[in-house]
């Protein structure tokens, strides 16, 4: 089977994190006989054509000139139109040339089936592929498409992208249950992303890798964006209480985002400015590293006033993976993750006294720590492999691609 991959995230070039799971489940579906073609945007200096370890990549130009594209990466998609006006003309030229890479490809290439990664747009061009080309799709969710679309029209869109999927996935329960209130659909299946297991086990870096960090430390880990729902601010604003405990203790935030700037001058405020410390985003090569030298790792992501939330949280499939104990909000998809005092702890989110205490007990309580990193890899390993989501998603596509599978109704208009 040949499948089309349509994705608004994707690594540009060696190192980027941009959706780097879409490549990994790409590279494992590849390793079960698949057949894939991928098509993102394209990035001022990226390539727009390659072929990376077998599988065939397009990046299509939506705006001129190429260097003035700011509505994918960085952020994503809705961060960056609501923090930038001109680009939130450039989404019109972005659909429109989606639809003619895609629909172009699909017919040169002739492919069976289309996995659209986000509903919107990737979901309508799966669906526009569907009724024009009678080529099934696949939409799979990932949070921010469920959760960032307030507008009516955008929800009553997702609604009937959602609808007129032959089979709708999403990355959590949370994920699902959202899609389901915004649809009516009730049979979304529950197909998370993975993390590569043996990748992040058998890579260790030597300590320490800051100058400003050393053994005598303990490290408490953010790893991911710097926007508002990761609620990193409440992560600093508990640090003052675990300084009380630990006055060794270190943050260490590895990211990078428009809420940076905000982030320090709090740190500074706090009078804790020499006890966090900033790196902007890195290679996962690099991070494993970090990982290997963390305590603790924390995702205190919140509700934000607009609905947006974590979807999964795949960072912390990638700490626990790691052998790190792991704390997070019980919001999103997050408690799809961490089970509360087994795998991890879950904290109230919007609360620093509350996650100050979470991160405390696993710092006091070391034989805590490594009884939640042991169940933590188990649970991983038998829900969250690559090889486990990418056999999923296989079975999936050919159910759809059975000779004598049931119809699938589209959807009057979409």
């Amino acid at each position: 089977m040949r499948i089309l991959v349509l994705t608004s995230s994707f690594p540009r070039f060696p190192g980027d994190s941009s959706g780097v799971f879409v490549l990994s489940l790409c590279k494992e579906l590849k390793n079960l006989g698949v057949q894939l073609v991928i098509l993102a945007p394209h990035d001022d200096g990226c390539k727009r054509h390659e072929i990376l370890e077998g599988i065939e990549i397009f990046r299509f130009p939506y705006f001129y000139p190429l260097r003035l594209q700011k509505l994918c990466y960085g952020a994503g998609i809705l961060k960056n139109m609501k923090e930038s006006s001109p680009v939130f003309i450039q989404l019109p030229f972005f659909i429109l040339a989606g639809l003619f890479y895609a629909f172009r490809i699909a017919r040169k290439m002739k492919v069976d089936l289309v996995h659209a990664h986000w509903s919107i747009p990737q979901g309508f061009t799966g669906l526009f592929l569907r009724k024009y080309c009678g080529i099934p799709c696949v939409t799979s969710l990932h949070g921010s498409d469920v959760y960032g679309f307030r507008a009516p029209l955008l929800r009553s869109m997702n609604g009937r992208v959602i609808l007129g999927s032959n089979v709708c996935t999403a990355n959590s329960s949370a994920t699902a249950n959202m899609a389901r209130r915004l649809s009516g659909r009730d049979d979304i299946q529950v197909i998370p992303m993975g993390v590569d297991i043996d990748f992040f086990r058998r890579t260790v870096y030597p300590k320490p890798l800051h100058p400003t960090l050393t053994e005598e430390n303990k490290i408490i880990l953010y790893v991911g964006r710097l926007i508002e729902w990761k609620g990193v601010d409440y992560l600093i604003r508990a640090l003052p209480e675990v300084l009380e405990k630990h006055p060794g203790a270190r943050l260490l935030v590895v990211g990078s985002g428009p809420r940076k700037r905000a982030l320090v001058r709090l740190s500074e405020k706090l009078h804790i400015r020499d006890n966090v410390v900033f790196l902007e985003a890195v290679a996962q090569e690099e991070l494993v590293g970090y990982y290997s030298m963390a305590d603790v790792f924390v995702l205190p992501s919140i509700v934000n006033d607009q609905g947006e939330t974590e979807g999964l949280g795949l960072v912390l499939l990638e700490a626990m993976a790691s052998g790190v104990a792991v704390v997070g909000t019980a919001v999103g998809g997050i408690p799809d993750i961490i089970k509360d005092g087994e795998t991890g702890l879950l904290a109230l989110q919007k609360n620093p006294q509350d996650l100050a205490g979470k991160i405390v007990r696993l710092l006091d309580d070391e034989a805590l720590r490594k009884h939640m990193v042991v169940k933590g890899v188990d649970f991983v390993k038998q829900e969250f492999s690559w090889e486990v989501v990418a056999s999923r998603f296989k079975s999936t596509y050919e159910k759809i691609l059975l000779p004598e599978r049931p119809a699938f109704p589209l959807p009057r208009k979409l």
